[in-house]
């Protein structure tokens, strides 16, 4: 289930490891365990909206984080961000019902622009596309980026007018990063498939005012195995860390150095991010990819997919405080460039205070001032409880699936998504 709702202790009283939250998943689906809430006093100065308000000077620290959210909450703005459709959208993969006929891909591309915004957030993994994106689409076979790239349907994707696409991008050429004692050849090889893509992109969209981030999925749980705790952690932990770090190293360097050769002079960007998913694990003494990983290892951006923040704003808050300690971001987007890569919650599961909470969340990260946010997602991607035969799809029942949705089986609006297409809506009549 989701994190539970709960008022934050004053950082006084938290002692320094705390548990947040557990949650365990596979690629797809996700699944989310019970949070419980404890957070460390993580306050940073991040950039603010001009009309919200400051937080008056004798409050803890704390509570001053808390004032800034309540000022930066959508429902409390007087305007949203100019750039706010570019950097807040939704995620599109693997639902389990769709709506017409168009290629399954295209269809929620083309719902995400209908609902108002200008960033989506795709799957873009060549070897496995077809499980992706599985309704009306005949799906050819790709042996890497490019020929996928080429693809007809992500072809008509990338010539509709987002703002910004981010692409979980996992290669065929990296299956076997965690492996020990892979030799030069292997990164470079990634390497290599990351330029290529990247070359590609800029050749192609360089006249469009256009971003695109290259990401991969959630990296702690990359890193130990889906749903693993590590509480005591492994015996190798450490040389995991390691390979990691030199696997993301590699896909940076192959965008750095197309960047470098064909962006100069392009509207488009293209840059490279990783994902963390188990921040709040550090406050107990847990190895996080956030705190042995992103110090040794230079990125464009670091994608937060915030599950184990979601117990309050506070934590929400905290926790891409404590990414933006650690993380090393270069000259692209500037030190400290984090975004929300996955943010959602299943609203058959838990229906209630369902908008207020996303309020709540949104003010969070509009004042901790992160990059993007990709609310989880167009369709449903989970099945209720734990079905002996799984229903066929596409299912038309809302009641067979978990309810991550902002469009649901019978095209109506989750409450989610009248929230969110609101906001949408406002920001265009801004």
């Amino acid at each position: 289930m989701n994190p539970k709702s709960a008022r934050p202790k004053p950082a006084s009283q938290i002692p320094p490891a705390t548990l947040v939250q557990d949650r365990a998943g596979t690629p797809l689906p996700r699944r989310a365990f019970l949070a419980a809430v404890a957070t460390s006093a993580l306050a940073l100065p991040f950039a603010r909206l001009g009309d919200a308000a400051e937080a008056p000077k004798d409050l803890t620290a704390d509570e001053r984080i808390l004032s800034l959210i309540e000022s930066h909450r959508p429902s409390r703005l007087t305007r949203l961000p100019a750039d706010f459709r570019a950097r807040v959208g939704a995620a599109h993969v693997a639902g389990k019902y769709c709506l017409t006929q168009r290629p399954f891909l295209l269809e929620g591309a083309e719902k995400l622009l209908e609902l108002g915004t200008q960033l989506g957030k795709f799957w873009f993994i060549p070897d496995g596309i077809a499980n992706s994106y599985p309704f009306h689409s005949q799906w050819g076979r790709y042996r890497n980026f490019v020929e996928l790239a080429k693809s007809d349907y992500f072809q008509r994707l990338f010539a509709l007018p987002f703002s910004t696409l981010l692409l979980e991008a996992h290669s065929p050429a990296e299956h076997n990063w965690r492996k020990p004692g892979q030799g030069a050849d292997f990164y470079e090889a990634i390497t290599q498939e990351f330029h290529e893509l990247t070359a590609h992109l800029y050749q192609t969209y360089r006249d469009r005012a256009l971003t695109l981030v290259l990401q991969h999925w959630e990296g702690d749980w990359l890193l130990r195995g889906a749903g693993e705790k590590w509480n005591p952690p492994p015996a190798d932990w450490r040389e995991r860390c390691e390979r990691m770090q030199r696997w993301l190293a590699a896909r940076q360097a192959g965008v750095s150095r197309a960047r470098a050769k064909f962006g100069p002079g392009a509207k488009c960007v293209v840059a490279h991010a990783a994902e963390v998913n188990r921040v709040a694990d550090a406050w107990k003494n847990i190895p996080t990819m956030t705190e042995h990983v992103l110090p040794g290892v230079e990125l464009d951006l670091v994608s937060y997919s915030a599950y184990d923040g979601l117990s309050s704003p506070l934590t929400l808050w905290k926790c891409i405080a404590e990414i933006r300690r650690r993380a090393r971001t270069g000259p692209l987007f500037g030190q400290g460039a984090v975004y929300v890569g996955e943010i959602g919650v299943p609203e058959n599961d838990q229906p209630q205070r369902i908008a207020e909470r996303f309020d709540e969340w949104m003010g969070a990260m509009l004042a901790a001032d992160v990059r993007f946010i990709a609310h989880w997602e167009l369709y449903c991607n989970e099945f209720a409880g734990k079905p002996a035969t799984k229903p066929p799809t596409p299912v038309t029942d809302p009641k067979l699936v978990r309810g991550f949705w902002l469009v649901k089986p019978d095209g109506s609006l989750s409450e989610g998504g009248q929230y969110f297409q609101s906001l949408w809506q406002r920001a265009a009549r801004s």
